[in-house]
C-alpha cells in the first residue's frame, strides 16, 4: 500500500514572551500533495513565525506535526519539507551553475534545470548579479528540485517584477501534482491566483475560507472581489 503524504498541523501556541498576548492559540492545518494554500493574514498575526514552527527552527511552546504518517519535532531534520525564507538564503559570491551543482544530486533534475531559457541567462552569474526576481526564482528552483514533498514559501512574490511573479506560479502550478505548498505573502492577489485553498490566520487561530468574498468579512476592504460588469 502505498504512503499517504500529509502534513498536518495541530494545536501550535505560541508567544514571544510570557507577559505577551499569545501569538499563536492552536493553529490546525492540513496539507497535501495537489495543495496549494493561501496563508492570509495581517502584519504581526505570525503567518512567518507558524512557517518557522513547522519546518523546526523555531520552537513553539505547544506543538503536534505529523509529517507522512510520523510524528516530527522538525521537519527539515526529514528532509521532506522545504523552506523558502522572506530573506534570501544564497551566499552572494557563489556563482548559479555551482549552487545548481552543489545542491540538486538528481542529474536528470539539475541537466534540466541548467538547460531551462531563464537559467541558461543566469548560470555563469553570482548571485549577488541577479536581480529580485532573478535570485527568488532561483531560490524556489533550487528548493523545488529537492526530494521534498511540501514546500513553505514566506513572501515568494514581494517586490518582483511581474514577469518573475508568472514565472514562480507556473512553476507552482507546474509541480502541484506531487507536491503540497503553503504560501503566505502581503501580495495576496498573487497567492490568490495559484492557490487552492485559502487559510486566514487571526486571533492565533486558522479560519478555512471556502470563498474569496469572505475575506471582505475578516481581511480586505468591502467591495474587494465584486465582479466588474
Amino acid at each position: 500500500m502505498d504512503m499517504v503524504k500529509e502534513l498536518y498541523v495541530d494545536s501550535i501556541a505560541f508567544s514571544y514572551s510570557s507577559n505577551r498576548e499569545p501569538l499563536l492559540t492552536g493553529v490546525y492545518l492540513k496539507c497535501s500533495p495537489g495543495d496549494v494554500i493561501a496563508l492570509l493574514g495581517r502584519n504581526g498575526c505570525g503567518k512567518s513565525t507558524l512557517m518557522k514552527i513547522i519546518f523546526g527552527t523555531l520552537k513553539a511552546h505547544h506543538s503536534f506535526i505529523r509529517l507522512n504518517g510520523e510524528k516530527v519535532d522538525k521537519c527539515y531534520r526529514t528532509k521532506k519539507v522545504g523552506y523558502l525564507p522572506q530573506h534570501s538564503f544564497l551566499p552572494p559570491s557563489e556563482k548559479v551553475c555551482k549552487l545548481i551543482a552543489l545542491l540538486v544530486d538528481n542529474p536528470l533534475d539539475r541537466d534540466k534545470l541548467l538547460s531551462g531559457d531563464r537559467i541558461q541567462e543566469i548560470k555563469d552569474r553570482k548571485v549577488y548579479q541577479l536581480s529580485g526576481g532573478e535570485r527568488r526564482y532561483l531560490e524556489l528552483q533550487l528548493l523545488i528540485n529537492q526530494p521534498t514533498d511540501f514546500l513553505l514559501l514566506d513572501e515568494p512574490f514581494s517586490g518582483l517584477e511581474p514577469i518573475y511573479k508568472t514565472l514562480m506560479s507556473e512553476l507552482i502550478a507546474l509541480h502541484q501534482t506531487h507536491k503540497g505548498f503553503i504560501i503566505s505573502d502581503h501580495n495576496y492577489r498573487d497567492v490568490l491566483d495559484v492557490a487552492s485553498q485559502i487559510v486566514l490566520l487571526q486571533n492565533g487561530g486558522c479560519r478555512y475560507i471556502r470563498d474569496q468574498k469572505e475575506l471582505e468579512y475578516f481581511y480586505v476592504p468591502e467591495g474587494t472581489f465584486e465582479q466588474k460588469r
